[in-house]
């Protein structure tokens, strides 16, 4: 009897075994592609943020997550939102505020805009987990899929992520995610073009992001596609989280 339920439990376990080690072999290899281990020598970035008609400086620090982010907006108003990795402070047409809804906003928009530019550097963060849920062949390509949701207590919220993996580069050519902070739980489908920066780190450029049916990742033929672009960068510029703002 102990021998047939040993076997039982081997057959049982064996596929989620088989599927967290592709899935650690995976973020393992994406992590190599963006130059995870190259990104420990840049200490600091700025860049230009634009989508649509709106336009950001963006300034982060990657010890500790610093986010700053510098706009106007469409009435004419001046906006700096500023993230030490605790607190958030808002500053409109340069005088403080406090008003919950712009904290809030400031909060979300800091640690997205931060979130979507260093993602892939952040795969094998504490408290992320991976599966691995097999292939499928877009425009030509076998991509393997990796689904990726966050521990307790990790991010804003419980998102989820599909992540596709691109066999030949091990770049992430595109992903599935929801926003579960606003209440977006049905998947948004992005799409990312990435360029190579000092000692071969590779950051997203171009993003481009449409409904999508469901975790399939079929456009819905409601909706536009929606394109971001980040230019200018700059790097290890000396930012400290008292001198990022000046």
């Amino acid at each position: 009897m102990k021998p047939l339920l040993l076997a039982l439990f081997l057959c049982t376990c064996a596929p989620a075994l088989l599927s967290g080690q592709r899935a650690a072999e995976l973020i393992e290899q994406v992590a190599n592609a963006v130059g995870l281990e190259a990104m420990q020598t840049l200490k600091d970035v700025e860049y230009s943020y634009h989508a649509g008609n709106t336009e950001s400086l963006e300034r982060y620090i990657f010890d500790g997550e610093v986010s700053y982010g510098r706009t106007r907006t469409d009435d004419g108003r001046t906006v700096e939102q500023y993230h030490n990795g605790r607190t958030t402070t808002v500053i409109v047409d340069g005088q403080l505020t406090r008003e919950p809804a712009e904290v809030s906003q400031a909060l979300f928009r800091r640690k997205t805009n931060y979130y979507w530019l260093m993602m892939m550097h952040k795969l094998r963060d504490p408290g992320v987990e991976h599966d691995y849920i097999g292939t499928r062949v877009i425009e030509g390509i076998p991509y393997e899929l990796v689904d990726m949701t966050f521990g307790e207590g990790v991010g804003l919220a419980q998102d989820r992520y599909r992540l596709f993996v691109n066999p030949y580069t091990y770049l992430v050519d595109r992903f599935l995610y929801t926003v579960a902070a606003a209440d977006r739980l049905t998947p948004t489908l992005m799409q990312v073009t990435y360029d190579c920066f000092p000692e071969g780190v590779r950051l997203p450029v171009v993003s481009r992001s449409h409904p999508v049916r469901d975790w399939e990742g079929e456009p819905t033929t409601e909706g536009e596609w929606r394109v971001s672009h980040r230019k200018g960068f700059r790097f290890n510029n000396g930012f400290t989280p008292e001198t990022i703002r000046q």
